[in-house]
């Protein structure tokens, strides 16, 4: 009789494991696989001087934090242009140029090939303001940004508001923006006979055309994207130059831009 009451036992017990255990297998079946984890793109800004109105290490600063807040992209900053004697993609998916003006010393011979060669091999680049302004006598240069500031014959007007038309809708920079309007500067009459893909455009009352405000282009394998706004704080806080600013890099780096 014991043994009898001992057998059942056993076996409630075992059915009652069976249960737990088939209750289980449903639930493990169907859980989500374990999402891996997302591949930042690596940035490099390179900056360290500038007209006094820019507050360089400010904008930069500024540029980093924006970046860094996505959750898509590590950031370094070199205050120095012979960063580029050493650039590599393996190091470094995009390059962002967060400088300007005429009166900086150009970078070394082996920094000027450094960056056209980083470029050309398939990295990426990305020239925000017054950087077009720099190295006036490296005429690649101006190739590789596709315009550029000539003193003499570059400008601007007044800095003041005015409206960035997007002429065109279905890159991955500008889709989804409309016109919007800035408080910034509107450079003009920019040099270049590079073959360059426009973006969107202002009117200056200055020159009195249209002008190139945001365009890309291609150098070697690299993208280029180049972006003249971007003067002061008040105008890089405005919504639609932040949204400019992060799918640029991202396209820069990827060709591509998350959500689109």
């Amino acid at each position: 009789m014991q043994s009898v009451i001992c057998r059942r036992r056993f076996l409630i017990i075992a059915l009652a494991a069976l249960a737990v255990l088939f209750g289980q297998l449903p639930q493990q079946a169907h859980a989500a696989p374990a999402k891996k984890p997302v591949k930042k793109i690596n940035v490099l800004i390179v900056t360290g001087f500038d007209v006094g109105s820019h507050k360089w290490k400010e904008r930069t600063d500024e540029t980093r934090k924006l970046l860094e807040k996505t959750g898509r992209f590590t950031v370094k900053v070199s205050e120095s242009v012979e960063a580029f004697e050493t650039l590599s993609t393996k190091d470094y998916d995009v390059v962002v140029l967060n400088y300007g003006f005429w009166k900086a010393p150009d970078p070394s011979d082996k920094g000027k090939q450094g960056l056209l060669d980083y470029v050309k091999g398939g990295g990426s680049l990305v020239a925000n303001h017054f950087a077009c302004s720099s190295f006036q006598k490296w005429d690649e240069y101006a190739e590789l940004l596709g315009r550029v500031w000539k003193k003499g014959v570059g400008g601007h007007g007044p800095k003041g508001k005015f409206t960035v038309k997007i002429r065109d809708k279905d890159h991955p920079i500008t889709k989804g923006l409309k016109a919007f309007e800035t408080d910034d500067e509107l450079y003009a009459k920019l040099s270049g006979a590079a073959a360059i893909e426009v973006l969107a455009t202002a009117y200056s009352d200055w020159s009195k055309n249209e002008e190139p405000i945001v365009f890309v282009k291609k150098y070697g394998q690299g993208r280029v994207v180049h972006n003249v706004l971007g003067h002061d704080r008040r105008a890089r806080e405005i919504p639609a130059y932040r949204t400019l600013l992060i799918r640029s890099v991202e396209w820069a780096a990827t060709g591509k831009v998350a959500g689109q």
